[in-house]
């Protein structure tokens, strides 16, 4: 794919807002995951081997001083072949906390550990 000059473009790269630590303990009242018709939606994403990758990135993010979203999407922006990621806020909260992101490179080992956590093996 990288050779012939093509990248992915990752749609919904927050795994449906888990991935920036929002739902870690509790569900938010405001949330898709509070609400009966969509809790489906978000509810695979807050148990089992999703959960430790949450949990994972929240560690990283808080030893970085920084979001669990900036720390996700530098994660997945940093993975070969992926060349762009369409995020979507629902309130100006989310939408400043995106753009405050600063998609900095991860420290190798924090890649790494990451990577280790989220392997389905």
């Amino acid at each position: 794919m990288e050779d012939a000059g093509l990248g992915l473009m990752a749609w919904g790269p927050l795994g449906r807002g888990v991935l920036s630590g929002k739902y870690r303990g509790h569900i938010p009242a405001d949330s898709r995951a509070a609400q009966a018709r969509l809790a489906g939606y978000v509810e695979p994403y807050l148990e089992g081997a999703a959960s430790s990758v949450v949990e994972a990135v929240a560690m990283a993010a808080k030893g970085l001083g920084r979001t669990s979203l900036d720390v996700s999407l530098s994660w997945l922006l940093s993975q070969p072949g992926v060349a762009t990621a369409i995020v979507g806020a629902r309130t100006p909260v989310q939408l400043k906390e995106i753009m405050d992101a600063t998609l900095a490179p991860l420290p190798p080992q924090i890649a790494q550990a990451l990577e280790d956590v989220s392997n389905p093996a």
